[in-house]
């Protein structure tokens, strides 16, 4: 009877070895699984945690650079005239090609851009004038660089000599807002 029970014994003990180790097994499985869910959840967390600092330190960055912003704005609006004051700006550089000694034309040309919340407006111009070559190159320097009133820019133009004098056509924009 030894032999028997003791046989019994060790199948039994088999037995709760055997379902242990399937017990086991199938914990295993399901915590397993639910671990790595958590640690997906845990991975999301942290990359909604590090999109939120970084749209943070944006906002807080652009809140500083606003101060900045509004005088860069200032400067702008100063420099750029509404589209009415358009008007003074023939007499203007007529002003100006009077003091550097050239007889100038000067007409609007085509409809004006008009200014969005984005961009500004400008209208194109043609100039003429005839004077001496250093009286146009001065003009040309003081409407591109020193216009106390209005923006304004050169897109081309063509100077030609005629005897003494020289004559220059040109085309430009003048911006508003």
């Amino acid at each position: 009877m030894d032999k028997k029970d003791f046989k019994k014994k060790m199948w039994i003990g088999i037995g709760i070895i055997a379902g242990s180790m399937i017990v086991f097994g199938m914990a295993l499985y399901f915590f397993a699984d639910n671990i790595q869910e958590q640690a997906n959840a845990i991975a999301g967390s942290r990359d909604d945690i590090a999109n939120q600092s970084a749209a943070i330190n944006s906002y807080s960055n652009l809140k500083a650079s606003a101060a900045e912003a509004a005088t860069y704005q200032t400067a702008m609006d100063k420099l750029l005239a509404t589209q009415d004051s358009l008007i003074a700006f023939p007499s203007e550089i007529n002003s100006i090609a009077s003091n550097d000694g050239v007889s100038m034309t000067f007409s609007f040309d085509g409809d004006p851009v008009p200014a969005s919340s984005n961009t500004v407006g400008y209208v194109g111009f043609k100039l003429g004038m005839t004077g001496s070559l250093d009286g146009i190159t001065s003009f040309l320097r003081d409407i591109e660089s020193s216009t106390p009133i209005l923006l304004s820019k050169i897109d081309s133009f063509d100077i030609t000599r005629s005897g003494s004098s020289y004559t220059l056509a040109a085309a430009g924009r003048v911006f508003f807002k």
